[in-house]
Parts: C-alpha cells; structure tokens; sequence
C-alpha cells in the first residue's frame, strides 16, 4: 500500500495507526502483517516528538523511536538485543510486575501512567496508550509528562503553603489591586478576603500613618523588585502592631510586572519578648536595678556632657560589710531580702536623675550628675551610710548591716568610664582598710604613674622576679558519672610575710599596669608545663586559664601563645582552655574575637566565663568562637532559694545545649545544690562542694582517692 503521496494526518497518532493496521488487515496476509505494519509505524512515527516502541507476545523489543532513545538513553539495537527489556526500566519487581499486569490488560482504551527508569537512574512519569496488534504483541505511543507531573505537585504545594502558612499573603495585581489573601491574613488585620479584594494595600493604614515609608517600599519594589523591613500596621479595629514584611514583584519575559506578593507576620509578641530580653539583660533580676552593663552604658554618656558643661560628676563604689554572715547564717533567701530592701534604700537617698546600679553580689554603684561641689557629693554618700545602717526587720530576725564606698570626682580623676569605676573600687578596698562603715575618696596618687603607685607595682614585679606566684587548680567533675572533666588554674600570691594571697587582693592593681602580660605569660607558661608534666604521668586532664580581655586585645598576644606552645612540641592542645570574660572583653571585642580565633586554630578551646551577667553575652555568642559557658557562681548559688535564679540557669544550660556548647555551673558549694543542678539539666559542676583550689603536686592524690572512695 502506497501511503508516500498522501499527506499527513492531523488525527491523534493512536486513531491514525488504527485506520493504518485496519487497512493493512484487508490488503495483506497473516504472515505480512509484523514486517508491514513495523514499517508502516517505523514511516509514521519514527522521528515523531513522541515515544513509539513495541513488544512481542513474548516481550521482546521489535520497535524503539529516536524518542525513545533521547529520553530513556538506551539507543534501538541495545533494547531489541535485551532478553527482557522492561527489566531495564522497572529494576523494582514489584513495580516491574504492576506494568506487566497492565499492559496484559490494556485494550488501548485508557491511558495507563507509569514511573520508569532511565540509563542514569532519573525516574520518570510517563503516559502511555497501548494498541494490540492482531500478529500478538503490542505496540505503546507514550508521553514524558514529568515536568507537567512537578510543575503540578508545585502548584499543589504552592496552594497548600498559601492556605495554611501561619503567615499572611496578600496578592494583587499589576495595578496592586488585592486579587487574593490567605486565612492568616484574615487572622492577622481582622480584613475578610471579600472586603479587601479590588483594594490596594493602602487600606491597610500605613499609606495614611507613615506615607513616607509606604512610598518607599512601592519605589523601591518598582526598582529593586523586592523589599523587607519592620513597618507598623494597623488592624480593622484601628489597633496598631509591629509586622515584619517581606515583598517581591512577579514579572513576565518582558520584565512586565504581572502580580506583587507580600507576606508578612505579628511580631507584637516577639516585640515583647525583645524588649523583655533588653531590660533583663541590663537590669539585675533581683533588685530590678541597672546592672552592671547598663551603668556603664550610663557613665559612658555622662562623661562627654561633664566635660562640655563643666560639671562635677562623682562615681561610688558600695560594698556591704557583713553580708555573707548574714546570707550563711540565715539563708539565701534572708539575704535577697536583705538586697532588696537595701536597694530600696539606696533609692530613697540619692536624687532624680542619679544612677544606681548593683553590680553583684552584695556590691553596687552610685552615678552622681550635675554636682555643685564634692560636699554635695559627700552629703549624699552619708545619707546612703545613714539609711543603709538602719536596722533591716526580717521575719525571723532583725539584722545590720553597713557598707564600704569607695568614691572618684571627674573630672579631676579624669579617666575614661572603666578605669574611673575601678578608682572607686580601689577607693572602697581602702574604706574597708581603714575599718569598714566609711568612705574613702580615691587618691590620683593611687595610680600607677603615681609615687605610691609605682612602689606597689615595684613590689608586684618583684614577687614575678622571686616566683611568689602560685597556681592553685580547681577540679570540674561530670554531675552524673562523677568523672572529672578539668581543672581551672587560679593564681594566689605567696607573700612572704602576709602569707597565701587571693587574687581580689591584688590582681586589681595588676589590672591595666606594666605588669599586666608578663604575669599572663607568666601563667600560659606554668600551665604548658604543668600539662605536659601531668601528660608524662599518663594524667590526661584538661586545664583552663584566665587571660584578661586587656591581654587578650593585645596583637602579640598571639605571638606569645604560638611562641609558649613551641616549645611544648608533645602537648595534647586540645587539654588547653583559654578561659575569659566576656564582659570585659565587650570594649574590645573585635581585637579579643581575633585573638580567639587564632586560639582555636591552634587547637586550643575557649571557655566565657561568668556568662549570664550582661546582656552581650547573648548578643555575642553567635560571634565568639567558643566551646564552652561557664554559668556565673552568683547565678548558681541562689537556686536553691529562688526560683529565678533557677529559672535563669536552666535556660543558660538549655541556650548552650542548643549551640552545643559545653556547660559549667560555676559556685556549687553544696551536695544540694549539685542535685539542683542535675535537676535543672546540668552535666557539669565546679565549686567547694567537689573540691577546693588546690597545688598542682595534691592533684594526683586527689583524683586517686576519689576513685577508691564514693563521690
């Protein structure tokens, strides 16, 4: 049959191959049929866009298109050679025999879908009409319809995520006309999807409150092609909320815009929680005073309006005597009273506009602007004295109490904020000499360019020259196992007259003077020698030590470390802890983050230490490269008493487990409150209840008596 000179025919190829194998079946005999009516598709359908390939009554391959070959990637001659091809697109038996059972059951009449496999192991979806053919076997045309399947499943997805999202969408189209919105939007500004369709955005209220920001966003979408940002919107009822917006415009091959989709979300509650967060960072939770931070933050301020108004400005330092007999004798909770009610006192004395701040523990700081004179200044201060020493009803007991300031007057100790803070903490160490209950103006002779200053210095560098310094260790042990995880290295003055020295004695002259990094090489030396030593007996115990943020900004820093480990070419680094505070670091932090990250590329970890007492430590912790937090001893040792405090520590052991940090909780000074931190979710502890400081040479005795015995 000549079908050469007749044109090809528009129909379906399914209905032109049933007219082709029905004029074959009048024209030609039973043994004609499979050449003929292979030819006959071979000539219809052999480089036609669709897949034709067909199959023997034993399912041997007898015909496979170019299209065939293009999409599967197995070329004709591959397939008809293969003893059981449709093996080689269904290797999923289960699978293999659906399509078995399929094609046996097809009469060609519906279309049957079917996910094969092609050369690379790409799963398809296709789609597939099959024709009989009266010799036996069959022939099958299909359809790639994987991109159609995907482009469906998106659109289905799309639809899904826009009517669920907890997010408000609005659509609207090139005119921003509102054409759609979801239920969170119904939900969010109280607008039903029929009362806004048709309407621009504006209706929502920001065009009329703040047309500028509203004209903003439409330029820079029109320029940019989207925009986000926190603006205010305004719910049906009038009411106004925080929302966070994101927008986009839709655009066609042209560059037309076609549609502009926004989301956005109520942030009112997290707004809340933000601000929530801001004040408890910068306010002490007990007392509901400025912490430490945000006095600081205060004096920092003051100081430049001083200096252009020419006024005096006083900083005073507190200290209560006899506060820990109260707290041990009478509890934790006596002794937040005790705090409270002092705090409310101290407002009573000083005048609007002052500051007043506790800065741990039982210490505080007075801010005092705008001052005629330093009477003035001194009339305040006996007030406080006053007030403070009246007796203190508790409910069991009546209590006294009296404290220690220590004052500095800007601008005549003209200093910058921190130092001017640490004069007035050097001024109360000198109330406490002198007899406690008083005050003591801090002398400029104190400091270290100072006669007095210098010979106290002269004294320092000689107990570094004699090797009077000594390092005590700390053990930390695992709260559920009893394994000791490290040591911290504590440094004590062995004075040969006055005895052993604790650090708070006279590490604050230290601070910021000459002397300042030779001791702090002083102690990374004492440490690697200490390590490597304990690494000799087999001992592998990790040590942490204190570097100071001043040493820490310094750039030689660096090479100091690099130079120290040289010479310890055997040291297990990672046994090595730098150990540091980050609220002393925050006034350099870039300087101290760099210096840190060269610690950790030499292998060393870094531990924060005193982490919870100001609002940076959260700001920061994303940047700092650190291992470890260590939960603040003042912080720990008020969980047993209040539930703040416990409150605070489990969520800074739950923040660190969630940054997979190592977590310590500094102050556990009693087996309670080791069970208090098990139950708040602590793995580790340090404080008097494990062990006390103690010389390096009664560390091995000590880890071999708490082996033998119980913990």
């Amino acid at each position: 049959m000549d079908m050469g000179s007749n044109p090809p025919s528009r129909r379906h190829p399914l209905a032109r191959l049933a007219d082709s194998l029905e004029a074959l079946e009048a024209s030609a005999g039973p043994d004609e049929w499979r050449d003929d009516i292979l030819a006959l598709v071979e000539r219809l359908f052999g480089h036609a866009p669709i897949m034709i390939d067909g199959f023997d009554e034993q399912g041997h391959c007898i015909l496979w298109n170019h299209q065939c070959e293009r999409v599967f990637g197995w070329t004709a001659e591959e397939v008809m050679k293969h003893p059981d091809p449709l093996a080689l697109f269904y290797p999923d038996p289960a699978e293999y025999q659906a399509v078995v059972a399929g094609l046996s059951s097809s009469d060609g009449s519906q279309f049957q879908e079917w996910t094969p496999t092609t050369r690379e192991g790409q799963r398809l979806t296709t789609l597939w009409a099959n024709v009989a053919l009266p010799c036996g076997g069959m022939i099958c045309i299909g359809h790639d319809i994987t991109e159609q399947r995907q482009a469906e499943n998106q659109r289905r997805l799309a639809a899904s995520v826009f009517a669920s999202s907890s997010d408000a969408i609005m659509i609207t189209d090139a005119e921003r006309r509102i054409c759609d919105t979801n239920a969170a939007f119904t939900r969010i500004t109280g607008y039903a999807r029929q009362d806004v369709l048709g309407l621009t955005p504006a209706m929502l209220g920001t065009a009329q409150h703040d047309p500028e920001t509203y004209e903003a966003i439409c330029r820079h979408l029109d320029t940019e092609g989207c925009w986000k940002g926190e603006i205010l919107g305004y719910r049906r009822n009038g009411e106004a909320y925080p929302l966070m917006l994101s927008a986009s415009v839709v655009r066609d091959d042209q560059g037309r815009a076609l549609h502009y989709v926004a989301t956005f979300s109520d942030i009112t509650h997290l707004k809340r929680h933000q601000d929530e967060l801001h004040h408890l960072a910068r306010h002490d939770v007990l007392t509901e005073l400025p912490n430490r931070r945000h006095f600081a933050e205060h004096l920092t301020d003051a100081l430049p309006r001083a200096r252009r108004d020419d006024t005096l400005l006083a900083v005073c330092f507190l200290d209560l005597d006899g506060f820990k007999p109260i707290n041990d004798r009478l509890g934790h909770a006596a002794g937040d009273q005790v705090l409270i009610t002092i705090s409310q006192r101290l407002r009573e004395a000083i005048r609007a506009g002052d500051v007043l701040a506790r800065l741990g523990g039982d210490e505080f700081a007075l801010l005092l602007t705008d001052l005629e004179d330093r009477e003035e200044c001194l009339r305040i201060v006996e007030r406080v004295r006053y007030l403070i020493a009246r007796p203190i009803p508790l409910d069991d007991a009546l209590v006294r109490i009296s404290t220690s300031i220590g004052i500095t007057l800007f601008p005549q100790d003209d200093a910058e904020a921190g130092i001017l803070l640490r004069h007035a903490d050097q001024a109360m160490y000198c109330a406490k000499r002198g007899g406690k209950n008083r005050y003591a103006l801090f002398n400029p002779e104190e400091r270290e360019d100072s006669l007095p200053g210098r010979r106290r210095l002269d004294r320092l560098e000689q107990a570094l020259r004699d090797d009077e310094f000594r390092l005590h260790y700390q053990p930390r042990v695992d709260l559920h196992s009893g394994e000791v995880c490290g040591l911290e290295a504590l440094i004590r003055w062995e004075h040969p007259e006055h005895g052993l020295l604790a650090p708070d004695e006279f590490l604050p002259q230290l601070l910021g003077s000459r002397l300042e990094a030779p001791l702090g090489e002083w102690v990374i030396e004492r440490v690697l020698h200490q390590l490597a030593d304990w690494q000799h007996q087999g001992l592998a115990l990790r040590i942490s030590f204190n570097a100071s943020a001043n040493d820490l900004a310094l750039p030689e820093f660096c090479d100091r470390l690099t130079a120290a480990l040289a010479r310890y070419p055997g040291l297990d680094r990672r046994l090595l802890e730098v150990e540091f505070q980050e609220s002393a670091a925050v006034a350099d932090i870039d300087a101290v983050t760099h210096t840190l990250q060269h610690c950790r590329h030499s292998g060393l970890r870094i531990a924060l230490d005193d982490f919870g007492t100001g609002y940076s430590s959260l700001a920061h912790l994303r940047e700092l490269p650190i291992d470890t937090l260590k939960i603040d001893k003042r912080f720990v040792g008020a969980i047993l008493e209040d539930e703040r405090d416990a409150a605070l520590v489990q969520g800074i052991i739950q923040i660190g487990a969630r940054l997979g940090l190592d977590v310590i909780a500094e102050g556990a000074e009693s087996p309670a409150h080791c069970q208090r931190l098990l139950e708040l979710g602590a793995s580790q502890a340090q404080g008097y209840a494990i062990a006390h400081p103690m010389p390096a040479e009664r560390i091995p005795p000590w880890l071999a008596s708490r082996a033998k015995g119980p913990h």
